[in-house]
């Protein structure tokens, strides 16, 4: 019998232990459900921030999207009625050719004859202009260029500019 009551002391021992131990697992359990729920609560925080971000980006982007076609709505419209040409013989080329040739004339740049054609004289009167005027030289009339040049839409011509004014006696 001594090995059975051995037995028995095993076992009263382990039960011992076993609902000392019960008692504490439940604390052990709400600990860690606790702990978890602290660290769920920080990452759906931080989900909120991220998201928050998210959608102040997105809407950068979506601002941005909106200028860009603003800009390029603009420039169509700029490159439809400004007076860039390269001219194709059409008789709207040719009145903004027309248009230029005054213009440089009477600022003293072209001595051509105004015929509408965007010829080597022209071009070469453009780019002095654009050089006497600081704008970038490439014999284009963009933007830029334009609103300098249109000055001289009416203006009658510079003396000393090197041509002689239109109406001037030559000998």
């Amino acid at each position: 019998m001594g090995r059975k009551n051995m037995a028995l002391a095993v076992v009263a021992v382990a039960a011992v232990f076993l609902i000392s131990g019960c008692s504490t697992v439940p604390k052990k359990f709400k600990e860690e459900v606790s702990g978890i729920k602290s660290k769920v609560d920080t990452l759906e925080s931080r989900m909120e921030s991220v998201e928050s971000k998210q959608s102040e980006a997105e809407r950068a982007v979506s601002q941005q999207a909106q200028t860009i076609e603003e800009i390029k709505s603009s420039k169509e419209s700029t490159v439809r009625t400004n007076i860039t040409t390269r001219s194709s013989g059409s008789v709207d080329g040719k009145a903004r050719i027309k248009d230029i040739q005054t213009c440089l004339k009477n600022a003293g740049f072209y001595s051509g004859k105004i015929d509408g054609v965007k010829g080597r004289n022209t071009k070469k009167a453009i780019k002095e202009f654009q050089g006497a005027n600081g704008l970038k030289v490439d014999g284009i009339v963009g933007p830029k260029t334009w609103e300098v040049l249109s000055k001289y839409e009416a203006a009658p011509a510079q003396s000393g500019a090197g041509w002689p004014e239109e109406g001037a006696a030559t000998k």
